[in-house]
């Protein structure tokens, strides 16, 4: 199966031929059809929670975006190797697989180098832009010498064969993911997901604030995966309207609270960055914070005590 896959990938997306790898293009079209996966997953989550935990305490704000952005589409374009193989298994061995309508409409091939390729331009660029501070560090008279920048380079190079070997980590626990039976998968997710969210780590670093934003993601999309795998799975089940920024605030504010009372320092609660991330949950999930505070109802107005 992976051999094939390495040979090319083919798979239906439109009523003509694609030979060209487009990054998300698959997750927007195919994957997610319809719902504007790229502007609000992509921008509208994954890059604010990234923003908000490593960009935000950056003494050169532009750049570190820029590098945040382009690190994050880098990452997507293995993560969507994933998507793609979890497709066509899904296809080949599953009785009842969820694929999109727009799966088998036509044809997508392209090989597996083309992602790998677009993902590799971009982590340079990424990588280039993470290093800014070191950059700027350096006075004027040192751009004639050349003095100083032998050490950047040596950085940048490190970083690019850490990321690369995160990468490759990334894709190997993906395919891992694919390959196993789904109740498996759910400990599988909980590292996809700490991938997804904890793996810039190994290049950028971030303060006490951020880092347990990024762990109460973790914890909130690992909680809904599995209580959608262990109840059977179904689009209309609970776990589809599961508050998920309701969760992912609460766990938040559990774990900087404790961290604040443990250290005796409660401007780990009372600072700016917290307050931006609290107001980013409460915007990105208010039809869910608006569902749980329209159930809270004492038992005498609700016999039945049942969860809708």
């Amino acid at each position: 199966m992976n051999n094939h896959i390495s040979d090319s990938l083919k798979l239906d997306i439109f009523k003509f031929k694609v030979k060209i790898y487009i990054p998300l293009l698959y997750s927007e079209k195919i994957k997610r059809p319809g719902k504007r996966y790229f502007l609000n997953n992509i921008i509208g989550e994954d890059f604010i929670i990234l923003w908000l935990s490593f960009a935000y305490t950056s003494s050169h704000l532009l750049l570190s975006s820029i590098s945040i952005f382009l690190l994050l589409i880098a990452f997507w374009c293995i993560y969507e190797l994933g998507y793609i193989e979890n497709d066509i298994i899904g296809d080949k061995y599953e009785d009842k697989a969820v694929l999109s309508h727009n799966y088998k409409s036509g044809e997508y091939s392209f090989g597996l180098w083309q992602p790998w390729l677009w993902s590799l331009g971009l982590s340079i660029l990424g990588i280039i832009a993470l290093e800014n501070n070191k950059i700027f560090e350096i006075s004027s008279l040192d751009v004639f010498t050349f003095h100083g920048y032998e050490h950047i380079f040596s950085d940048i190079s490190a970083k690019l064969i850490y990321w690369g070997f995160f990468l490759l980590a990334l894709r190997g626990i993906f395919y891992v993911y694919n390959n196993i039976n789904k109740q498996s998968r759910v400990w599988f997710y909980l590292l996809l997901q700490t991938f997804r969210y904890c793996g810039f780590l190994i290049i950028i670093t971030t303060n006490t604030v951020g880092l347990m934003l990024l762990v109460s993601c973790i914890l909130t999309r690992s909680i809904q995966y599995i209580l959608y795998r262990y109840l059977g799975g179904q689009e209309s089940s609970w776990p589809m309207d599961f508050p998920r920024y309701f969760f992912c605030l609460l766990i938040y504010i559990l774990l900087i609270g404790i961290l604040a009372v443990n250290s005796r320092d409660l401007s780990l609660i009372f600072n700016f960055q917290v307050l931006l991330i609290c107001s980013f949950c409460l915007l990105r999930g208010r039809k869910g914070f608006t569902n749980v505070f329209a159930n809270f109802l004492p038992v005498s107005q609700d016999g039945s005590n049942g969860v809708t």
